[in-house]
């Protein structure tokens, strides 16, 4: 591995164990303070890895989380950002293909922006356990270890919220606001 991957490799881990608290987090304002963390950080471990559409995908998750965060329940009125998010990802990707395994990264952005959008912080860690399962393709595909890992860490946290929250509820699922 050059000192490039290893680099990238170092970031990704970062990224990782950063990730684990996304999906920890009860309200939408947290859930997107710490996505937007763990986006720049994947953004620079794509980037030295030389996988860009990862990179591009990263960089947009990145502006889709400040503009998310900061038109909060505005945003949710306003169907045309979750527009513009989805052509820019299309777009990103495209722009930035290396093989047939930048789709992944394309299901994942869409996927990813439809989760943020939402208001719902279940909904939101439903559809991000489907983000999931194509990112851990394209980082199989890839061979970043990172990306494995974090994927890794993040179903696990995903499933540990819903064993929390099933157990607080006793069943009980409701999808509130926050």
């Amino acid at each position: 591995m050059i000192h490039r991957e290893l680099i990238g490799e170092v970031i990704g881990f970062v990224a990782a164990v950063t990730g684990f608290f996304i999906f920890q987090q009860k309200k939408r304002k947290n859930i997107l303070r710490v996505k937007f963390i763990c986006d720049i950080l994947w953004t620079a471990h794509f980037l030295f890895l030389g996988a860009y559409s990862g990179m591009a995908i990263s960089a947009v998750g990145c502006t889709r989380d400040m503009i998310f965060y900061k038109k909060g329940e505005e945003q949710k009125r306003n169907k045309a950002w979750l527009f513009v998010f989805l052509t820019v990802n299309i777009i990103s990707v495209f722009l930035s293909w290396k093989s047939i395994w930048s789709i992944c990264s394309l299901i994942s952005g869409i996927l990813a922006t439809i989760a943020f959008w939402n208001r719902y912080p279940m909904r939101i860690k439903i559809f991000s356990f489907i983000v999931c399962i194509s990112q851990m393709t394209y980082g199989i595909a890839i061979g970043s270890y990172a990306v494995m890992l974090n994927e890794t860490i993040a179903i696990t946290s995903i499933l540990v919220f819903f064993i929390r929250y099933f157990k607080s509820k006793k069943g009980e699922v409701k999808c509130q606001r926050s």
